[in-house]
């Protein structure tokens, strides 16, 4: 599985080492963020120039404990961070190529800034391609930052992109894909983890696919059942997924009363305690149905028409259980094949329990449906035997006819 985002090597094609080696225009664009002098240790001993030149040449290959790497680490990445901002405040969109290069830098802060800056600048439909890259850092406070760069662009494949780009957690720590092969479910070659529509524990891995693999027929060959649309698969399975819905919610009240039950911890003295318990609240309130509607609503203008193959059917209690599934769409605001491989999240003897309440509803449907039938034939039968009388009425209607004329003589 492939990294969805760009190469991080050191930063050696960064804006300051082009302003070092004499870049003109963004030399110009700059000189007015290079006036001061940053704060701390390392700047009293080395010029701006110097001390970021120091950075990308001695450091970044090396240990940060190596000579005083720390504090020009942190002066370089403040006096880099003031230069792509003074960079976006131009909105010249001739610097826009250099920015994007610092996407490659493993400095959290600079990637955000970088989206910033880019933001400052106004993206357009042109730059696409490569800002779909961007939405997909593994830190998701960067992830948050392109969707704010987005939400000042322009154009119908921005607003696109945007629509798409839904951040759904905070944070400065990477992010690791999930091991699907560790969760028994078939990943199609080439395929780009994406973070923020991923959550294993909502039973949801997303992807995309590049080269030349397609998805429909990786999976095709893998599927117990399908090709189904999506309106089929949640017509054919439609008691099954109700089922599954209404036992995450069953769980979802349990942990609910479970942590109310426990008292929470005074914020006046243990902040941290609180936040922790108010963070498992949260947490427990996203566990239900509710919380994977994001990832099972299929917009067409986002996804095109979804095909679902069932990977793994199997019997629960009184049914037969999609519990592995993908759904294969096209990534329109990507432009890039994508899936979502889906699994049941949930222990059997819950889905068993929600069953006993859905098998009496799909009896009283079954039943209405059996009398809908009866009456039906039923009506044709009326309407059949109304059709013969009135064909016999009308024939003797004519015979009785044919009689008179010749009774008259006609």
């Amino acid at each position: 599985m492939k990294s969805f985002q760009l190469p991080v090597p050191a930063i050696t094609t960064g804006l300051l080492a082009l302003s070092i080696v004499g870049f003109p225009p963004l030399a110009s664009a700059i000189s007015s963020s290079t006036q001061g002098t940053p704060s701390g240790v390392a700047q009293e001993s080395y010029p701006m120039k110097e001390l970021v030149k120091k950075y990308m040449v001695s450091c970044l290959r090396k240990p940060t404990q190596a000579v005083d790497c720390e504090k020009v680490r942190a002066s370089a990445v403040a006096i880099l961070k003031e230069d792509l901002l003074t960079l976006g405040s131009t909105a010249d969109r001739v610097y826009l190529p250099h920015i994007v290069r610092m996407f490659k830098s493993e400095e959290i802060e600079l990637r955000i800034a970088t989206a910033d800056s880019i933001g400052m600048i106004g993206p357009q439909d042109s730059d696409v391609e490569i800002l779909a890259i961007l939405t997909n850092d593994p830190v998701p406070d960067v992830r948050q930052a392109v969707s704010n760069m987005l939400s000042h662009g322009k154009g119908n494949a921005i607003d696109l992109l945007k629509q798409r780009t839904m951040p759904v957690r905070t944070g400065r720590a990477p992010e690791k894909p999930a091991d699907a092969s560790k969760l028994g479910l078939p990943v199609a070659p080439d395929s780009v983890y994406l973070f923020d529509s991923s959550d294993a524990t909502k039973g949801r891995l997303s992807y995309v696919t590049r080269g030349n693999t397609d998805p429909a027929r990786f999976f095709r060959a893998k599927a117990q059942k399908g090709p189904f649309t999506w309106e089929q698969f949640k017509e054919q399975y439609r008691f099954q997924l109700k089922d599954e819905d209404e036992a995450l919610d069953q769980l979802q009240q349990a942990a609910g009363k479970h942590l109310e039950n426990e008292k929470a911890p005074d914020p006046t003295t243990n902040m941290e305690a609180f936040m922790a318990h108010m963070q498992k609240l949260q947490s427990v309130s996203m566990q239900g149905s509710t919380g994977r509607i994001f990832f099972d609503t299929y917009q067409p203008n986002l996804y095109g028409a979804p095909t679902v193959y069932v990977l793994e059917e199997r019997r629960i209690g009184q049914r037969n259980y999609p519990t592995r599934y993908v759904v294969v769409y096209q990534e329109l605001a990507f432009k890039w094949p994508g899936y979502r491989l889906a699994w049941t999240t949930v222990p059997d003897a819950a889905i068993k329990t929600a069953q006993v309440t859905s098998l009496d509803e799909e009896k009283e449907e079954l039943a209405n449906k059996a009398e809908r039938e009866a009456m039906k034939k039923k009506q044709a039968e009326l309407d059949a035997l109304t059709k013969k009388k009135d064909a016999a009425e009308k024939k003797q209607f004519k015979k009785g006819q044919d009689d008179l004329e010749k009774e008259l003589g006609f």
